[in-house]
């Protein structure tokens, strides 16, 4: 594991806090709790510091935070100018909001998985919406404060020039980047001397929001040619994969995540193999949603509402509970243990996928374990 050091100690859930890494072989890391720039639960984004011939930022922030990003470097003794290397993790508003002004003060190169050079053009809002309206509670997420910024995000990073791309397994600079796609179709982990910089791939205390299959139907066409011959990319299998790929890193390695390494005032330290417990997690809720379902056919949202009865899921909180349960269900859909039938009684046809019309009956097995095993 890695000695830590406390440099400045900021609030419980580690928002100013900058902190000192050092591992076994000597190799330091600083990180800076960069604040989100809008009311959250979720914490700070964790902002990673390589020092060396080059200065290096992982996940500089979200946008509207700059300031506390330069703070912390002042306190480093560095200063956003100094940046030469930005590398993203994925192109979340809270990961990359901040790449336009660091670029542009420092010139930085910008490094990320070339799927996000896709991503920064695709015109993802367009593209995915037609499904998404279908689903109850779509429009409150859609004119929630998180779209809004989300959009605004979008647009800032549009003219943002991806100057190295990567794939997986390549090396450079002392980086070795894996490509684990499924919270984001363009996300990596960074390995760096012993330590694994995970972005919201694997995460404390908390799992990362799987993407939905149903979003490769509609980007497909527009894919780069490498990835649009078969979904690997989108989905709850697609974030299965990547999670099995990075429990099984050999050597002693810490994880660095994205959020929560500190939380309610503590560390939460954790290495590769919370990976199989974020997995577990997921087939324990595969299970989970068999026991809803063994009332009979049901629609997508009852049975989100009836999953989440203990939770409040209304407002825009809803379609995000949707796709959480959407993800699983496709999972168990492929595996052979879901069938689906159009509502007889409803006037629309719903065509792509599983709909608000579209009923999901369990059929009593559970082939989704196996199938997960077998990824």
């Amino acid at each position: 594991m890695l000695e830590t050091e406390i440099l400045k100690r900021g609030d419980d859930s580690g928002n100013g806090t900058l902190v000192k890494y050092t591992s076994s072989t000597g190799a330091v890391i600083k990180a800076i709790g960069v604040p989100q720039a809008w009311r959250s639960t979720l914490g700070p984004t964790w902002c990673y510091v390589i020092e060396g011939e080059d200065l290096t930022l992982v996940d500089p922030g979200c946008y509207g935070s700059l300031t506390y990003l330069e703070q912390g470097l002042e306190r480093l003794g560095r200063s956003i100018t100094d940046v030469s290397r930005i590398v993203v993790s994925h192109g979340h508003m809270d990961h990359d909001g901040s790449c336009p002004p660091v670029i542009r003060k420092s010139g930085a190169e910008l490094w990320a998985h070339e799927m996000y050079a896709f991503m920064l053009q695709a015109e993802r809002g367009d593209l995915e919406r037609g499904w998404r309206r279908e689903v109850s509670g779509f429009k409150a997420f859609e004119n929630s404060e998180t779209m809004t910024r989300a959009i605004e995000h979008r647009e800032l990073n549009r003219d943002l020039v991806l100057n190295h791309p990567v794939t997986d397994e390549h090396q450079a600079g002392g980086l070795t980047f894996y490509y684990t796609p499924g919270h984001s179709p363009d996300e990596l982990c960074i390995l760096y001397d012993q330590v694994l910089f995970s972005g919201d791939h694997i995460l404390p205390l908390i799992t990362p929001h799987p993407s939905v299959a149903m979003s490769y139907n509609s980007y497909q066409a527009t894919l780069p040619p490498a990835y649009n011959g078969g979904n690997e990319i989108y989905g709850l299998k697609a974030l299965l994969t990547s999670l099995k790929r990075m429990a099984a890193l050999e050597g002693d390695i810490t994880v660095l995540p994205a959020h929560r390494a500190f939380h309610r005032g503590q560390f939460n330290p954790i290495g590769v193999e919370r990976a199989t417990e974020i997995l577990e997690h997921h087939r324990d809720r595969c299970y989970e949603l068999t026991e809803v379902m063994k009332k009979g056919p049901t629609d997508m949202a009852s049975l989100t509402r009836n999953y989440f009865s203990n939770r409040e899921v209304e407002s825009h909180n809803f379609f995000l509970a949707f796709t959480e349960v959407m993800a699983h269900i496709e999972l168990m859909q492929e595996a052979g243990d879901i069938s689906t039938t159009v509502d007889p009684t409803s006037a629309r046809t719903w065509t792509n996928g599983l709909g608000p019309d579209v009923l999901v009956s369990w059929a009593g097995t559970d082939l989704f374990s196996a199938f997960i095993d077998q990824l």
